[in-house]
């Protein structure tokens, strides 16, 4: 992933943004690598060693909550009840005692709490002053850090276990990454694209908005529309997949410069507020359908606007994909200014 410079300077605000931009964006990528996988391959193909992607995904949150806990304890004026972990022996033992406690869970019971725990380290962020994100803090072994280090280990650990699934994924066959993969981890790689996206956008200013180019010539207004009206060809494909219907377009989308450029057009008047409640309310309604969809869509096979034969998965796979590589482009074009 790009990197971002999270150092809390004057501007502190924009700092934390930056640090919540760059967890979002891990946290997307990571989920980003188990796309097309089916259920036994991420809860029994080994992952360097015994873990399995299912395990990680656990282990990622046990860590969430353990750095939770230390922020909570320095906010409630206890950091004396902080014991020190210790070096890599004591690391791996709580690794250890993690990796057994995870093969008693379910791959969806494993995901809940990774995205729990990332919920509540998120809550104890912001209720974290910047003052106190900032202060060098003294244990009572003598160790010294600040806050903002145990936020940045969240998103490199993410980043550090996505590139292990990242490799695991070269070692599969074709075959084994186009499956149809858990409705568990589908329905999580959406919201988590989705945070992205909206946690990078934050960080462009108001005032520019629509004249500040992070895509191409694009400003942000002109991406959240175009991000908003590909998904809307989305949502119509998978209203009919939810119908039991095999899913046609009529007209069929062959030139995508000139579908992009005439869409584009059209939104160029309106105003941001008018933009972004399109692309909340159409968001809201594809997850609708994904959570109301059975088996069968997502297995029914159908040919694309563009001709492709896809099925309803990989249908759905490709509005999680196209944000996420919006969200590139602005990082991108933001990181490139800095």
């Amino acid at each position: 992933m790009a990197q971002n410079d999270t150092g809390l300077g004057a501007d502190s605000a924009t700092a934390r943004l930056r640090l919540l931009a760059r967890l979002a964006a891990e946290r997307a990528n990571l989920l980003r690598q188990l796309r097309g996988l089916d259920e036994a391959a991420l809860t029994t193909s080994p992952i360097g060693g015994e873990w399995t992607a299912k395990d990680i995904l656990a282990h990622l949150g046990m860590w969430d909550a353990f750095h939770t806990e230390r922020m909570s304890l320095v906010l409630n004026g206890r950091i004396n009840a902080i014991k020190e972990l210790g070096g890599q022996p004591e690391s791996e033992d709580r690794n250890a005692e993690i990796h057994a406690f995870c093969q008693t869970l379910s791959l969806e019971q494993a995901l809940a709490i990774c995205l729990k725990e990332r919920g509540g380290f998120l809550a104890t962020l912001s209720r974290t002053p910047d003052e106190l994100l900032l202060r060098k803090l003294t244990f009572a072994w003598g160790w010294q850090t600040q806050m903002r280090q145990w936020v940045e280990w969240r998103y490199e650990h993410d980043a550090e276990h996505a590139k292990s699934f990242a490799a695991w994924r070269k070692t599969l066959s074709r075959e084994q990454k186009m499956q149809i993969g858990p409705f568990c981890i589908l329905r999580a790689l959406l919201k988590a694209t989705r945070k992205e996206f909206i946690a990078i956008a934050k960080l462009v200013p108001t005032a520019e908005r629509e004249t500040r180019p992070v895509c191409g010539h694009w400003a942000l207004k002109d991406v959240v529309g175009h991000i908003t009206d590909w998904e809307r060809v989305g949502v119509a494909g998978l209203r009919q997949l939810a119908a039991g219907q095999t899913p046609e377009f009529d007209p069929p989308i062959t030139d995508f410069e000139a579908w992009n450029a005439n869409h584009a057009a059209v939104r160029r008047e309106q105003t941001w507020e008018t933009v972004w409640h399109d692309f909340t309310e159409t968001r809201r309604e594809l997850m609708a359908l994904v959570d109301g969809m059975a088996d069968e869509g997502w297995k029914r096979p159908f040919a694309a606007p563009w001709n492709a034969q896809i099925n309803g998965y990989i249908w759905t796979l490709i509005w999680a994909d196209h944000e996420h590589e919006h969200a590139a482009d602005v990082r991108q074009a933001l990181n490139g200014e800095q």
